[in-house]
């Protein structure tokens, strides 16, 4: 399924003279802090059932880099998730630094 959208997507960034950026699979973007950058290892990780040593839930993504703006506040993981991959299109070199 994933491969025919890949095709629709190539053929219309194509057609509108675009480039398509696609995430390398291991790319963290709901792990890694839109703001900051810091990407989340260990127990510090969102799972499916959330961050049982935080108690966060799975929808929500807290920073735990002291020196960030948005150190301890809980944003929605999408949202952080979709900034992450926006910040991936304007710096490339993100997808290649894993």
């Amino acid at each position: 399924m994933f491969g025919k959208f890949k095709q629709i997507l190539t053929y219309k960034c194509d057609w509108y003279g675009k480039e398509l950026i696609m995430a390398n699979k291991l790319y963290p973007s709901t792990q890694r802090c839109a703001v900051c950058g810091n990407v989340k290892k260990g127990d510090d990780k969102i799972t499916l059932y959330g961050n049982k040593k935080h108690g966060t839930k799975h929808n929500e993504f807290v920073c735990y880099n002291k020196k960030c703006p948005n150190y301890n506040k809980v944003v929605d993981r999408d949202k952080n998730a979709m900034l992450s991959l926006l910040a991936l299109a304007e710096y490339p070199e993100l997808n290649h630094a894993l």
